[in-house]
């Protein structure tokens, strides 16, 4: 087995994440279409939420698809985890987001988790914990196998952040399709 130098290995593993995605693309077009559903935490409260939507579609072209569905784990606007913690104390706002999730999950082929790796604090804790078991078991009981990066929840704002550090030189695209995980 030849040993590439650092760049002929890096120029030779982006050939490689370029055919894949390539692949990728071939087979989606002989297939029907994907429907793919990311979860999140929450809605933005002080965003657009255009930075996020434009890294999930990215995930989504890399797994096979055009259209994107979007859930919440509990769907009250909020900025951050911080926020979580305030929204979320009580158990209504999370069991109201189930009626959503489930019709999401069960209209989707694939699921990537987006929510995010940081737990909310204090009782809304136990809450989200829940709620994530839940999520779990009703991905679990159609079947899908979940999909995410690194293999944790990682929200999509945090995506670049660990695709550089574990795929350093490659461009975003690369780094995260090599960074995508079923299971």
């Amino acid at each position: 087995m030849t040993k590439l130098s650092g760049s002929t290995a890096q120029m030779h593993k982006l050939k490689v994440l370029s055919k894949s995605i390539g692949e990728i693309g071939a087979v989606r077009d002989d297939k029907p279409a994907r429907r793919p559903l990311a979860i999140l935490a929450t809605p933005p409260l002080t965003t657009s939420g255009a930075r996020t939507r434009g890294r999930l579609q990215l995930a989504t072209e890399i797994l096979g698809s055009d259209v994107l569905a979007i859930a919440n784990l509990i769907d009250v606007p909020t900025k951050d985890v911080l926020d979580i913690a305030s929204v979320g104390r009580e158990p209504a706002p999370w069991r109201e987001a189930r009626g959503d999730l489930a019709s999401q999950i069960a209209a989707a082929d694939t699921v990537l988790l987006a929510w995010g790796t940081a737990e909310p604090a204090g009782p809304a804790r136990d809450h989200h914990r829940a709620q994530v078991a839940w999520v779990n078991d009703v991905i679990g009981s159609r079947g899908i196998v979940p999909w995410t990066v690194g293999g944790m929840p990682r929200h999509p704002s945090r995506w670049q952040r660990y695709t550089t550090r574990r795929q350093p030189g490659l461009p975003f695209s690369l780094a995260l399709a090599a960074s995508l995980q079923a299971g």
